[in-house]
């Protein structure tokens, strides 16, 4: 009678990387073609994206009873985006504030106890700030001069950062990172990402002519506020005992967890990569 092999660590380990570069291959192409039509095409793109992505993030709360209220964060993210394409920048501020309060109305017509209403408008606000500015800080970042160039630079920092980490922590990680928020995360992978991450930048920047002092800042610190994303995104799951972050029946991304797990780190350098270009002046 034949046994079946059971795959060792370093097969799984090639065959999980295996998988990741087909997506990466396949995904990445299609994410650079809506970055170059951009326009309403992007926009609706990043909002699919948003909103599948906010859903997971309501849903990490859901064995603690603390969910986000999706019925208010999900027409408050759309809204937020299509604000922030209408350059209506108060909205930024004054929409989550009203999504806290149509929150604490509908937990409150639901007769959800008090302690659990709370927490569930701070899950509902904080999805919608953690998931929505980002995403509309990508849309931002393609409207400004040279807003193709700059957002390349944005996803060559975050994806050179995440699959050199990756691939570096699969084939000679050895010394855990962070083991109490990311167990498979390893030194040898941090370090090989950080490098990789800034050369990517490096190379972008030098071939399509943005490689001047402006920015070095962003090469720098870039791929860092890539790792930090990925860790913080860690912390959550771990904080609400989630493996990973996608909807139930609903992975669509072969590799990854979900969305979420996708964009986390995307999350971290777009609006390092917004705010920076606003205050040195390339949206002017």
């Amino acid at each position: 009678m034949m046994t079946k092999s059971v795959p060792n660590k370093q097969e799984q380990n090639l065959s999980n990387l295996a998988v990741r570069t087909m997506t990466a291959l396949v995904g990445g192409p299609l994410a650079l073609v809506v970055a170059y039509i951009g326009g309403w095409l992007l926009v609706g793109i990043v909002a699919a994206l948003a909103v599948t992505a906010l859903l997971e993030f309501y849903t990490l709360g859901r064995d603690r009873q603390t969910p986000g209220v999706a019925l208010i964060g999900v027409p408050a993210l759309l809204a937020l985006l299509a604000a922030f394409e209408a350059h209506q920048d108060a909205l930024l501020v004054v929409l989550p504030l009203l999504a806290a309060v149509m929150a604490f109305l509908v937990e409150t017509a639901r007769r959800t106890p008090p302690a659990l209403r709370l927490y569930r408008v701070i899950a509902t606000v904080a999805g919608l700030i953690y998931v929505g500015l980002p995403s509309a800080f990508l849309i931002g970042v393609r409207a400004f001069p040279q807003g193709l160039e700059w957002l390349i630079l944005v996803l060559a920092l975050t994806w050179g950062t995440d699959t050199l980490a990756y691939a570096g922590g699969r084939l000679w990680g050895k010394h855990l990172l962070a083991p109490r928020i990311s167990p498979k995360k390893t030194v040898e992978g941090a370090v090989i990402g950080l490098i990789g991450g800034f050369l990517c930048g490096l190379a972008w920047a030098a071939a399509s002519g943005l490689l001047t002092p402006l920015v070095v800042p962003l090469l720098v610190l870039g791929p860092p506020a890539a790792m930090l994303g990925d860790l913080f995104e860690s912390r959550i799951k771990r904080f609400f005992h989630a493996g990973d972050s996608h909807l139930a029946g609903f992975n669509i991304i072969p590799g990854h967890g979900g969305v979420l797990d996708r964009i986390d780190s995307l999350i971290w350098v777009v609006t390092l990569a917004y705010l920076y270009l606003r205050i040195a002046g390339v949206a002017s």
